[in-house]
């Protein structure tokens, strides 16, 4: 059987058929959610070949949810073509529609002041893939599901690239995304880094943040939502995501909802990820770091057979840190690119430790996404470089530790150096150098990559009006002073075959 993943790549779909409960309708909070302590937020995109698994957890929640915990969970749904499920909400829909999901039961809402479009009874499809749907969905959320933590879950593909639709299927290689949540009823939209912090304010920042898709654990993903005083937009506190792609069926819900009761013992089981057993933690004193270790210690008990799959619970206050360290280390590593890419390697054989297919071309243009702890190791490590890079390398594997809180990986990784709490995050690494035939016309594939930028492309027609403005990217550097300044510009000025503005810059950034 072909493994299913919420990627854009290595995709097939199959039904699952969902036991019956009850549903109600409802225009409002009811009097309990008030008091809440937790308000979980899940932005449900399975307008797409996803939908049949996203409705599996929307099932495992139901099973799971343990009453009067002092918990809300608000669930967004956006439904396609792909499942005539009509068990898991109690009827079939098309649309996109507001729940609250407590034991055993959906209640459907609709939006109030906040997210006025939908209503329980009218027909509303949402845009999953425009960040203003995900903006109203928090407001909606913080005004009438006040807590005093928040949790936002966002389901759906995700992490590495997009095909835009050309008119013949090779060439959308050369149009290359970093989004998540594609939306398939709304020519196939999607959020984009830049976007969700150019429209999202501070207003609608929470505690911890997840990503229920595949790639996202990349330091560029944990830096756009940093949680420090130079970021003034939307924020996280926490982080957790899969750094490579993650198998349809998620996470595991129901064994995450069943640990968050008030309740004494454990159950039964050995806790790998905080040690001890597996406890049950009381809402009204769990913190978003614990919240992270449950998720990453139930997904590592549900996918201990599958050896393809990894979680990572980052502390966001910390990847500044990071940044720091990686930029000093690039500003080094200018006249190192022999060396460099020597040590990444090319082809069937990769020394280093990597989320990708490295003998597919196709992705190497898509996401040569490599973990970031494994790579200043091996520079660390490594007899190439003076004492100076190397002690720089050493920085960044602190910083990365500090900001690992909580990681595993199966045996997939595991044969290529990941370290348990240190590994997890990557970073984007590519052969900029190399080309691709495309119709008879070669591409280098940083030309291909130009959506990792410091700039914002969302107004450059040419670019089909999607992002850049990663502020990894971003940050740190002055552009157009022909000096590397952070980990981005060093790329630029390794395979950026122009240092002007003319026709040969690959990008249009100048570093």
């Amino acid at each position: 059987m072909k493994k299913i993943f919420k990627s854009n790549v290595l995709l097939s779909c199959f039904l699952f058929f969902i036991m019956t409960f009850a549903i109600s309708c409802s225009n409002g909070a009811s009097d309990d959610a008030n008091s809440a302590k937790w308000t979980i937020m899940y932005y449900g995109d399975a307008d797409c070949n996803l939908e049949p698994y996203l409705l599996e957890d929307i099932q495992e929640m139901k099973d799971g949810f343990v009453n009067d915990q002092g918990i809300n969970l608000i669930v967004l749904f956006d439904r396609g073509f792909y499942s005539n499920d009509s068990s898991t909400f109690g009827e079939n829909f098309i649309d996109t529609r507001l729940y609250r999901i407590t034991s055993g039961n959906v209640e459907r809402l609709d939006g109030g002041e906040q997210f006025p479009e939908i209503q329980t009874n009218f027909y509303y499809e949402a845009n999953m893939g425009d960040a203003n749907t995900l903006k109203k969905f928090i407001q909606f959320c913080k005004a009438n599901y006040p807590a005093d933590h928040y949790a936002l879950i966002l389901s759906n593909h995700g992490g590495g690239s997009r095909k835009k639709s050309l008119t013949d299927e090779k060439a959308q290689k050369t149009n290359v995304f970093k989004e998540i949540c594609v939306d398939e009823t709304d020519d196939d939209d999607a959020l984009y880094m830049g976007e969700i912090s150019n429209v999202l304010s501070s207003a609608e920042s929470v505690d911890l943040l997840g990503f229920d898709a595949c790639l996202m654990s990349s330091v560029e993903v944990a830096y756009q939502f940093r949680n420090d005083s130079s970021n003034s937009g939307f924020k996280a506190n926490y982080m957790i995501a899969s750094a490579p792609p993650e198998g349809a069926d998620g996470w595991d819900y129901y064994n995450i909802f069943q640990r968050l009761q008030a309740k004494s013992g454990d159950n039964g089981e050995d806790d790998q990820t905080l040690g001890g057993m597996e406890k049950y933690y009381d809402p009204a004193s769990l913190t978003a770091e614990t919240f992270g270790a449950i998720i990453v210690e139930e997904q590592r008990d549900s996918t201990k057979y599958d050896s393809s799959q990894s979680l990572t619970c980052s502390d966001l206050s910390k990847v500044r840190a990071v940044k720091d360290a990686v930029d000093s280390l690039a500003k080094k590593l200018n006249s190192e690119k022999v060396d460099m890419e020597n040590l990444r390697g090319y082809g069937s054989i990769i020394p280093l430790l990597n989320y990708f297919d490295e003998t597919d071309e196709n992705e190497w243009i898509l996401f040569p996404f490599f973990d970031l702890y494994n790579l200043a190791k091996a520079i660390n490590e490594s007899t190439n470089f003076n004492d100076e890079v190397k002690n720089d390398a050493l920085n960044v594997m602190n910083a990365v530790d500090a900001m690992v809180l909580y990681s595993f990986a199966n045996s997939n990784f595991n044969i290529f150096g990941f370290e348990t709490g240190k590994s997890g995050v990557h970073i984007f690494f590519p052969d900029g150098d190399a080309t691709v035939d495309i119709e008879g016309n070669s591409f280098r594939h940083w030309y291909i990559q130009w959506w990792y930028n410091a700039l914002d492309l969302s107004n450059y027609q040419a670019y089909y009006s999607v992002y850049g403005n990663l502020f990894w990217c971003k940050d740190g550097a002055t552009a157009g002073n022909n000096t590397v300044e952070n980990w981005f510009e060093l790329l630029d000025s390794w395979f950026d075959i122009s240092n002007g503005t003319d026709s040969n810059n690959l990008n249009i950034y100048q570093y």
